[in-house]
């Protein structure tokens, strides 16, 4: 099965690409654990265990209470013994990510690239914590992927200033 993005990865365009993906093992969108009054964007049954995925704008990363919800959903997750992806609006689906976030082998033709393209949220607009996140995820993603977003920031920099893209803390992303 071959899946086509067309544009940049949102929640609802990711959510018709995992259907997809995933067909009868599908378990939809806004799913709520019993129990709980936290929903995940949508999940999926792999192997006989749920996984969990979640979207993540960039009001994940630049408010607060919104990081203490997500690290709340973290452990949920991982006490009822669910896997939780977290996909960041910078990143996008594609062949590579799909076997990274979903370990499967799928061909997916995603004609955006990864990063900082046309958003105007960089990671100077994060707080604390958001940049925090932003660098463990950085860090986590596989190398071709990890240097397309630095080569966007690097474009947005040239574009706007780097005071206006990157926090003192994140420059140095530019220059290893």
């Amino acid at each position: 099965m071959k899946i086509l993005i067309e544009s940049y990865l949102t929640e609802r365009t990711l959510k018709v690409a995992l259907q997809q993906l995933f067909g009868n093992e599908w378990r939809g969108g806004q799913v709520r654990l019993p129990g709980s009054r936290r929903r995940f964007d949508m999940a999926f049954v792999s192997n006989s265990s749920i996984t969990l995925v979640e979207y993540d704008g960039d009001e994940h990363y630049r408010h607060t209470l919104k990081i203490k919800a997500d690290r709340e959903k973290d452990i949920l997750a991982s006490t009822n013994g669910m896997r939780l992806v977290r996909i960041p609006y910078w990143v996008q689906l594609d062949t590579t990510m799909a076997m990274h976030w979903f370990g499967i082998h799928a061909c997916i033709d995603q004609s955006f690239p990864h990063g900082f393209i046309t958003t105007k949220l960089f990671p100077a607009s994060f707080c604390e914590l958001g940049i925090v996140r932003f660098r463990q995820e950085l860090e986590s993603l596989p190398i071709h992927v990890r240097s397309a977003v630095i080569a966007s920031l690097q474009e947005r920099v040239a574009e706007h200033g780097i005071e206006y893209v990157l926090p003192e803390n994140l420059r140095s992303l530019l220059t290893s």
